[in-house]
């Protein structure tokens, strides 16, 4: 970093993630001069990833550790790259959901729809059934009252990892400047508690910066978001746009669990109707939703089903998604699957060979003879304002107070496993699928929470809201009360609905984009 002291933009942005990068990739060309801040380096490192240890408090959160990552390019340089906007109902108020219901529609994030799929390398097809007119198999039908069809995206891997993309684009524009290693230790408020002064920055060289912006937007992850503006405390003792201690609540997550193994009867004819499908370069995968009216009537979250083809950890499958996944990171990977065994070298070259041609020719994603099918349940969590994060008494080696965790979750989301349980298996038997081995029962007392896993999906924090007295931000990011600082962070999400929330978090920034660049000219 220079040696100067206070550096001075017209944007300031905390974080290189997904919502940063996105964020400064939209405002080049403004004319705005743009610094980026990222906490840490080029490549990932142990002493930067070390920041994100959290105390548990709740329940247990893996992704808080296994989930974030503090590099260049955030968590867009290890993820899976599928894509599906939220469903039109996800922003509605729902009786049966207390506390549910976006500010915004459905509607104020579909005009950046195309632009989003267009950043990340995938095709513009629909992600609801009207997808099955340009697909050539027939598909089984399905309870219209309860169940629908949705497909998702995946990014190509030379799409997924942002910092090679939009990051090299910030990296050439003139106006852009990028600071790595650069910690944002607290964001410093002028004395009437209503516009931010400075962002004052620390490096593990023990170097203090004060960075000055005509606007500030914190891009980073929902976790650090609340964990900084909880640790600002020079005007207000309890932290930024916390009076009514809303800071830091409604943290939640999308939950899963491998709830069955399914043996079709009819495999092959299975695979073929079921199986993703590729359409040019844009992999399509099935999404076995339930409707909103089955929603309401049963009194549940929004929960979908979705097909798991599992490969062995020692097969040629696995060995290539890794070798994908290492160019991703842009680097070979220290973690290495183990290479097929000898014995299995001839079955898995032909394997390799086969899904080649499945993908070339036939469109299609293959699914090998020795891969497991099951079932895995998702769904979103009911919003519960006791799910938080607070502060540690423990220091990081920032001196920045550690992050507590206090994850919690019950009697709804097993409701919802439940009943989309009975939905499903009715919904088999109709198909005549052949068995189903169920591995959960989501009964009471039965001990079904041993095998939900969070999926890295780590939203709340800063809620999205239209009264100022029950949440952080406002329907355009911006934080109530404060005239030049805003969010860009699946901290905002006021529910999860049962979709990725990466296309989301996307259509939200660019929309926030559009504002700053008509705001400041």
């Amino acid at each position: 970093m220079a040696t100067e002291q206070v550096f001075r933009a017209d944007v300031l942005i905390v974080g290189a993630g997904v919502a940063g990068l996105t964020l400064a990739d939209a405002l080049r060309g403004s004319g705005l001069n743009v610094d980026l801040l990222e906490a840490g380096g080029a490549a990932l490192e142990p002493q930067s990833q070390a920041l994100y240890e959290a105390e548990m408090a709740g329940i247990a959160h893996l992704g808080t550790t296994e989930g974030r990552f503090r590099v260049y390019g955030g968590s867009s340089t290890r993820w899976g790259g599928q894509l599906m906007p939220l469903a039109a109902c996800d922003f509605e108020a729902r009786s049966h959901v207390p506390h549910s219901g976006w500010p915004i529609s459905s509607g104020d994030l579909t005009p950046y729809l195309q632009r989003c799929e267009e950043l990340l390398g995938v095709n513009h097809n629909p992600y609801d059934a009207a997808l099955l007119q340009q697909l050539p198999q027939p598909w089984p039908q399905v309870s219209e009252e309860a169940l629908l069809l949705r497909f998702s995206k995946w990014a190509p891997f030379r799409s997924r990892n942002l910092a090679q993309t939009l990051g090299s684009r910030c990296q050439a524009d003139p106006q852009t400047r990028i600071f790595l290693h650069a910690t944002v230790t607290a964001v410093e408020l002028h004395s009437d508690g209503r516009h931010v002064e400075s962002l004052q920055v620390r490096t593990f060289s023990g170097d203090n910066f004060s960075f000055k912006g005509r606007q500030v937007v914190i891009a980073a992850g929902s976790i650090e978001t609340s964990r900084l503006l909880l640790a600002s405390r020079s005007v207000h003792s309890d932290g930024i746009a916390n009076q009514t201690d809303q800071l830091g609540r409604w943290f939640h997550d999308h939950l899963a669990v491998k709830a069955a193994t399914l043996q079709p009867r009819r495999r092959r004819e299975f695979l073929k109707r079921l199986a993703p499908w590729f359409l040019g370069d844009t992999r399509h995968t099935l999404k076995i939703e339930s409707t909103e009216a089955w929603q309401a009537q049963q009194g549940c979250l929004n929960v979908m089903g979705h097909l798991v083809f599992q490969s062995p950890e020692n097969s040629g499958f696995a060995w290539l998604r890794q070798q994908l996944l290492a160019r991703q990171i842009g680097s070979a990977s220290k973690e290495k699957l183990p290479a097929p065994a000898l014995q299995e070298i001839p079955s898995e070259a032909f394997d390799l060979l086969y899904l080649a041609w499945k993908r070339m020719a036939r469109q299609r994603r293959w699914c090998p003879s020795k891969a497991e099918i099951t079932l895995s349940i998702d769904t979103e969590q009911q919003p519960n304002p006791e799910s938080r994060i607070r502060l540690s008494a423990n220091l990081d080696a920032m001196g920045m107070a550690k992050a507590i965790v206090q994850w919690q979750w019950g009697e709804p989301e097993r409701r919802t496993f439940a009943a989309y349980r009975q939905l499903f298996n009715q919904q088999w038997q109709a198909w005549d699928g052949g068995q189903i081995s169920w591995s959960e029962s989501f009964e009471p007392d039965s001990g079904w929470e041993k095998g939900v896993k969070d999926i890295y999906h780590l939203m709340g924090g800063t809620r999205m809201t239209s009264d100022p007295h029950s949440g952080i931000v406002d329907p355009n990011l911006r934080v109530h009360g404060i005239d030049n600082l805003s969010i860009a962070s699946l901290s905002v999400f006021p529910t999860g609905g049962s979709s990725n929330p990466t296309l989301t978090l996307m259509m939200l920034t660019l929309r926030l984009a559009e504002r700053l660049r008509a705001q400041m000219g």
